[in-house]
């Protein structure tokens, strides 16, 4: 939208006595722009968000605020909302009887994340199913360990846990396993009316990667999309449950940019604490 068309819509909503929510999110675009900094066309960001809340009824009543702020978190987390990506999702939700907005950052969005730290080369994550052979545990030679072997590559069977990985530039691999009891715990109270209802695997992956979230290098996105992903209502409390490990010596090393420098301090934010 160029300047022109985003005065006359900003002009609109103040002279309207009842604006729509389409009006109040035009207006709202430079600043949405602002947030984006070019990395996402704006007028793009906005049609996938107008083409969200039109497709659900509830969203259309839901608070103006509640919306802009999700639209907002989206653009300053800089992913796309809406189910082609799996980025970034506008949910509605009752809260004491008023109908809100309430943003959800989707499996994908949070591997686009963690990629932007630049430390990570490569993350992942499976579902063990039933029927798979799945044993973990810690001896003298390797450690902590899990082995798997999927009896066969069948996507419709039941799912009994996640494993999550991460290889870390320089400091080896860390993996976190939730069983699925611990997922399920983990969901709000509101469930049935989210991604976790209609997209139950996606947000059990999401949950595995949010688990192994401390132990990964972060980008500024990722620290801000933990404190705020919905609404604090997922907790990382439960951690003692996880086993995670790690294939690297000891030693941690800095990233290649700053080799020179040495191994990090264990008062370093970055530093991993040695498997036991």
């Amino acid at each position: 939208m160029n300047d022109l068309s985003t005065k006359i819509a900003a002009k609109q909503v103040a002279t309207k006595a009842n604006p729509t929510m389409k009006d109040l999110i035009q207006a709202q675009q430079p600043a949405i722009e602002a947030q984006l900094a070019g990395t996402i066309n704006g007028g793009a960001f906005v049609r996938a968000a107008l083409s969200s809340i039109s497709a659900s009824p509830d969203l259309q009543q839901a608070t103006p605020a509640s919306v802009l702020g999700g639209i907002m978190l989206a653009a300053q987390l800089k992913l796309e909302i809406g189910p082609a990506l799996g980025h970034f999702y506008l949910t509605p939700r009752k809260d004491h009887g008023q109908q809100i907005c309430l943003p959800i950052i989707g499996y994908q969005g949070y591997i686009e994340l963690a990629y932007r730290s630049g430390r990570i080369e490569k993350i992942e994550t499976f579902l063990v199913r039933e029927g798979d052979k799945f044993d973990h545990g810690a001896n003298s030679e390797r450690g902590r360990f899990f082995d798997w072997n999927p009896s066969d590559y069948d996507e419709q069977r039941d799912w009994t846990g996640v494993v999550a990985m991460a290889k870390i530039k320089g400091a080896g691999t860390v993996w976190a396993y939730l069983p699925r009891e611990k997922i399920e715990a983990r969901r709000p109270s509101y469930w049935k009316n989210t991604p976790w209802a209609t997209n139950p695997e996606e947000m059990a992956r999401k949950t595995g990667i949010r688990a192994l979230a401390p132990y990964l290098p972060k980008s500024t996105e990722l620290g801000r999309a933990l404190e705020t992903d919905e609404q604090k209502v997922e907790s990382i409390a439960g951690l003692r449950d996880l086993v995670v490990t790690r294939e690297d010596p000891e030693v941690i090393v800095v990233p290649n940019e700053a080799a020179d420098s040495g191994p990090l301090d264990p008062a370093h934010p970055d530093y991993i604490a040695p498997s036991a």
